[in-house]
């Protein structure tokens, strides 16, 4: 469900878009903590940002949520 709708939020731009995308991603990673699957949430973001790295407005969002590796 979260990757639905983070693929879906990939595809807008904008920051009320990137601080929602953050949101989501707050919450996906909090669940792979409970999984004990933390490492494919930071392939996961990893992969996000190396595919989003122009987009500074959203790596900016990223890292003041504290969600980029």
């Amino acid at each position: 469900m979260y990757l639905r709708l983070a693929e879906l939020l990939k595809q807008r731009t904008g920051n009320p878009v990137y601080e929602q995308l953050a949101g989501l991603l707050l919450s996906f990673r909090e669940c792979h903590r409970h999984l004990g699957t933390e490492e494919e949430f930071t392939a996961y973001i990893t992969a996000l940002c190396a595919d989003r790295r122009r987009k500074r407005n959203l790596m900016r969002t990223l890292d003041a949520h504290g969600l980029r590796p």
